[in-house]
């Protein structure tokens, strides 16, 4: 009888934290967004990426140890992903931090909580030290 109960306050515990979660994530996600569009829509930043690129460019003629190819987008790429693929990354923020938590919730759980066959074990033990002895 003890168990289910013990095993509703684990879940009622880590519900809370997940909704700090959720919620957590969900602010990071909007708020990095907010930010790449103040700062990287910028023509300072733009420029700044532009000439990173013809620097790209520029090297290609150089040997070196690894050969970089030039971005093919003339925006950065923080800024595209958080404008035109946000949806997708607020999805696979949301899934994989969600995934992560309910794993180690559920380690976490069943190492706190005593096995069933640990508990029956250490009962018979008690049975077996509280009878008397013939």
């Amino acid at each position: 009888m003890g168990a289910p109960v013990r095993i509703g306050r684990w879940i009622g515990l880590w519900s809370v934290g997940y909704v700090a979660l959720v919620i957590a994530v969900v602010w990071w996600i909007f708020a990095a967004r907010e930010w790449a569009q103040a700062n990287l829509s910028t023509p300072e930043s733009t420029a700044a990426w532009e000439a990173w690129r013809e620097d790209v460019r520029a090297s290609q003629d150089r040997p070196a140890p690894v050969q970089r190819r030039v971005p093919k987008s003339a925006e950065p790429p923080a800024l595209v992903l958080t404008r035109d693929y946000f949806a997708v990354s607020l999805f696979g923020a949301l899934f994989f931090s969600s995934l992560l938590y309910w794993v180690i919730a559920w380690f976490v759980t069943g190492i706190l909580t005593p096995s069933v066959s640990g508990r029956r074990a250490s009962d018979r033990a008690r049975r077996a030290a509280d009878r008397p002895e013939n």
